[in-house]
């Protein structure tokens, strides 16, 4: 029943670019100088090993959910499949994956006031079952599955003419929200590949500092800030170096102005409170103020100290 699509199990970043120590170089005169800034994203990705873990228990729990429910196919999507994923790996890492379910046989779930809930409800039993020793929760719009090395979260969809539905984050299961995560995996690797990976690059920098601050901003919110940025960013030779300064010099205000997703133009960022939002606004300006410094140090020559303040910035250690 169930024929997943597995991505491949490493996403590489393409074109070693990044501006100069001290001197403002374009992308494509640094085909083999990597700045700080470039390595320290590359190093921020998951490991070959830990992504082909990842497949491989996806591909278990595909088979679980096909021997309790009639799955018509199972993809795979999230940041492992378009590279910006993050480690090092924890229970707090997440992977998705939807599980699309048969019209024919569970389509009552789509029509009935509570299906949303039922059919979430359905899911967590069928792998409540088979990690007995597993977390299993139902989280907002997924069945969370918390193994020790990171967490499973898990779908459950529906086919539609122009892509698919699963349950609405914010309804308590009782509706169902357009998605189209092909889509926008198309969108993200047109933009990065027209940019020579980095893409990539600015989208995991920018989860780096969200996870290092306490995640002001979901993990995905964070992504589609980078990419809304990079998208629109009139120089398609600017450096990984450069992109990430201009992220953050405006990251406070596309905070403040909300994200809307790619696809569909929803509002990604709509339940955060007014209190959430001022917090994370507050952090975003914090780190503006490192990147400025660290962009002016830069500038002078002076590697090392802009090294030290792009780490208060980004959290971590970036340095050669």
């Amino acid at each position: 029943m169930g024929s997943g699509i597995s991505p491949p199990s490493r996403y590489s970043i393409t074109g070693a670019n990044g501006g100069g120590r001290g001197v403002d170089v374009s992308a494509a005169e640094q085909d083999d100088d990597q700045t700080s800034i470039d390595e320290y994203a590359d190093k921020a990705g998951i490991t070959d090993r830990q992504g082909k873990l990842i497949d491989e228990r996806r591909q278990r729990l595909d088979d679980v959910l096909d021997e309790e429910l009639e799955v018509e196919g199972s993809h795979q999507f999230g940041s492992h499949t378009r590279g910006t994923m993050v480690g090092p790996l924890d229970q707090d890492s997440d992977t998705d994956i939807m599980v699309v379910l048969d019209e024919s046989e569970h389509g009552q779930w789509r029509q009935d006031e509570n299906g949303a809930r039922n059919c979430l409800q359905a899911v967590r039993r069928a792998l409540d079952k088979r990690y007995p020793n597993s977390d299993v929760s139902i989280d907002r719009n997924v069945v969370a599955v918390k193994f020790h090395d990171f967490t499973a979260e898990v779908a459950p969809a529906f086919r539609t003419r122009n892509g698919y539905v699963i349950p609405d984050s914010y309804s308590e299961g009782q509706s169902w929200m357009k998605t189209n995560p092909r889509q926008y995996k198309n969108q993200f690797d047109a933009v990065d590949q027209a940019r020579g990976g980095r893409l990539q690059k600015v989208a995991r920098i920018a989860k780096k500092f969200n996870d290092s601050n306490g995640s002001p901003v979901s993990s995905y919110h964070a992504e589609v800030m980078a990419y809304h940025y990079v998208r629109t960013h009139p120089n398609k030779d600017a450096s990984t170096t450069e992109l990430v300064e201009g992220f953050f010099e405006q990251l406070p205000r596309r905070i403040s102005n909300g994200t809307r997703e790619p696809v569909y133009d929803q509002r990604i960022d709509a339940e955060m409170d007014p209190g959430e939002r001022r917090e994370a606004i507050e952090m975003a300006r914090e780190a503006r103020e490192h990147v400025r410094r660290a962009s002016r140090l830069r500038r002078e020559g002076d590697a090392d100290a802009a090294d030290k303040a792009y780490h208060e910035a980004i959290g971590e250690g970036v340095d050669r």
